[in-house]
């Protein structure tokens, strides 16, 4: 009997806890979209060397988009490929190739 009595006070006591506890508000999706910035970032950082050889017109342009996209996934292939944008490009044949000295 008294332990019946202690499990009804119990029993009504939890009951009352748990309504005093409010759902939390439905999140109604307000502020920016950071998920979708984030990947569209992220796509422009990873094409970022195809993007500078086309719009620089650069002779080796297919090369580095392949390097680009099948390697740019690793940290090294990324690199190569904005090493092979920098790098030297020796001038057209029949054009004379003048130094360049910062400065001057």
């Amino acid at each position: 009997m008294i332990l019946l009595r202690v499990t009804q006070s119990l029993d009504s006591a939890s009951r009352t806890a748990a309504s005093a506890v409010e759902a939390p508000a439905p999140y109604s999706g307000g502020g920016l979209p950071k998920g979708g910035i984030m990947i569209v970032i992220s796509v422009a950082l990873y094409i970022l060397p195809t993007l500078l050889a086309w719009k620089s017109g650069h002779p080796r342009f297919r090369k580095i988009a392949l390097v680009n996209l099948l390697l740019g996934w690793t940290v090294i292939g990324w690199i190569a490929a904005m090493v092979m944008l920098y790098i030297y490009t020796p001038p057209p044949d029949g054009e004379v190739d003048v130094p360049h000295i910062p400065g001057q």
